[in-house]
């Protein structure tokens, strides 16, 4: 096929394909998830799956067939920094979360598929090295923005509990906690902020471990302050990460028009761990 059909099927709905069509042209879409074309991989496999997935095109088998091959992408080059390979991995974890929500407004998967899904994405957070996000050329790779969606839609799903959502929380802290390469400046903040609201939104997390939760953010790990974090850029960037994320976090907090239960006393906590993370400028005259 060239790429003037698959414009047409990616710009116009009525145009998608049905039944043995979709079957037929599905791999060749998936295959295009790790291209460094970012009109294939993004307008073409991304927006055309997505599509297909919403609008029930697949068979449950269908799509735990196609979870089972994302969550194994996830490991394809996994460690790798600024080479190519970070696509397919950034681009599978979307189709997971483009599963996920189908599972959320039509339920199809058991906990063992969630449980499943759920491990994948934590060791995936935590082992991604790639941290680029708008790289020129290829386009988006956005590891981080991307896991943040898919925890957005774990945190919905009703077959996680508790301990699934405080693992979750968990995983977030320790990426921001984690010295970085990089400030995230594509609104990677904003994503896992959003992502920690929907847990918030379940009410299921003990208030008492989501205030230990908060207080990991006041200071580098092992340290008793950020003050000293200047002396390694990698610290210094984890520090405005985690400074950006917990302001994204109050704010949605109080501007949100669906806000958790609770969410004045958490906003306020928030605020005290904002206040105990600065390294001084709230003090000044």
């Amino acid at each position: 096929m060239d790429r003037s059909f698959w414009r047409v099927i990616a710009n116009d709905e009525n145009a998608l394909p049905q039944g043995e069509w979709v079957a037929e042209l599905t791999p060749e879409l998936l295959g295009w998830l790790g291209s460094t074309d970012p009109e294939l991989r993004d307008e073409f496999a991304y927006r055309i799956l997505a599509a297909w997935i919403e609008r029930g095109q697949y068979g449950g088998d269908q799509l735990r067939t196609m979870a089972k091959q994302m969550t194994a992408n996830l490991e394809a080059g996994l460690g790798e920094q600024d080479t190519d390979s970070v696509y397919l991995r950034t681009y599978s974890v979307l189709i997971l979360m483009e599963i996920v929500a189908f599972d959320n407004a039509n339920p199809f998967l058991d906990q063992a598929d969630l449980d499943g899904f759920l491990e994948a994405a934590l060791g995936y957070l935590l082992r991604e090295r790639d941290l680029r996000s708008w790289v020129p050329g290829p386009g988006w790779a956005n590891a981080v923005g991307h896991a943040a969606d898919l925890f957005m839609m774990l945190a919905r799903s009703p077959h996680l509990g508790a301990t699934e959502l405080q693992r979750i929380l968990d995983a977030i802290a320790d990426r921001l906690l984690t010295p970085a390469p990089a400030v995230f400046v594509h609104h990677e903040d904003e994503r896992l902020a959003y992502a920690t609201l929907n847990v918030l939104r379940r009410n299921l997390v003990d208030r008492t471990w989501l205030v230990a939760w908060l207080d990991r953010f006041t200071a580098a790990p092992g340290q008793e302050s950020w003050r000293s974090a200047y002396a390694s850029e990698a610290e210094s960037a984890a520090r405005a990460n985690v400074t950006a994320f917990l302001r994204s976090l109050y704010f949605q907090l109080i501007l949100t028009e669906s806000p958790p239960p609770d969410a004045q006393r958490t906003s306020d906590a928030v605020l005290v761990t904002i206040r105990r993370a600065d390294i001084g400028f709230y003090d000044l005259a």
